[in-house]
């Protein structure tokens, strides 16, 4: 069976910092339930597509225990709360076989379809998560602890969604470029392939560099924030 792609989705909060052990437990909440559909997306994708590994390995499902990962969505997230430093995790990723594909489209376009339906779920979440903050306001709820939570989900499906998003592999942006690449550009896709970890790991730990690269999502969160809270 062969991994076709691995949707990493780890990425850094905007700003947010873990204070203690309660503010890790709601981000490790949010992060399975905005995780849960991510990779349930990328199942549903590929089984509309007529691939049968997702169903066979019980991805085809909203449950968010079959999509989490112990160390990833759980370990990590919490140590980080334990430890003050920034929140970060990832899901277990979806295993997928083009070979299985609809010969209606080619398989490079149905690895980009299915890698683009994850972000995709990310940011319906986002706009989801906004519609409802608006009912509340509209409502005349105030709770102060509710909202930051919706603001917390709201800006984690923001960043889950743009970091995949990235042209590197294995993010799903790395199998949506190598569709878009003309044939004689593949020698592109091919260097991010052999150096996508690499990149990744340097975005992860170089200090400052992963969230100024955000910065222009911090801008569109607020921006829409704003726009919702009037």
């Amino acid at each position: 069976m062969d991994r076709t792609f691995t949707s990493f989705s780890a990425f850094v909060l905007l700003g947010v910092v873990a204070a203690d052990l309660r503010q890790a437990l709601i981000f490790v909440v949010c992060l399975v339930v905005a995780t849960a559909f991510h990779e349930f997306a990328h199942a549903f994708a590929a089984d509309r597509l007529g691939d049968p590994t997702p169903g066979r390995d019980g991805r085809l499902t909203l449950n968010p225990l079959a999509h989490a990962d112990p160390v990833g969505t759980i370990g990590l997230p919490l140590m980080a709360g334990l430890l003050h430093l920034p929140l970060f995790g990832w899901g277990r990723p979806v295993m997928t076989q083009p070979r299985f594909y609809t010969r209606g489209m080619s398989m490079r376009a149905g690895m980009a379809l299915v890698s683009f339906a994850g972000p995709l779920a990310n940011v319906l979440q986002a706009t989801v998560t906004l519609l409802a903050i608006k009912l509340l306001l509209v409502a005349g709820v105030e709770h102060k602890g509710l909202f930051e939570v919706l603001v917390l989900f709201f800006t984690l499906n923001l960043t889950l969604a743009v970091f995949n998003l990235l042209p590197v592999h294995p993010l799903d942006g790395g199998k949506i470029l190598a569709w878009a690449l003309p044939a004689r550009f593949s020698h592109i896709d091919d260097t991010l392939a052999r150096y996508g970890w690499t990149i990744l790991l340097a975005l992860m730990l170089i200090p400052g560099l992963l969230q100024t690269l955000f910065t222009p999502v911090g801008i569109v969160r607020d921006w829409a924030l704003r726009l919702v809270v009037g």
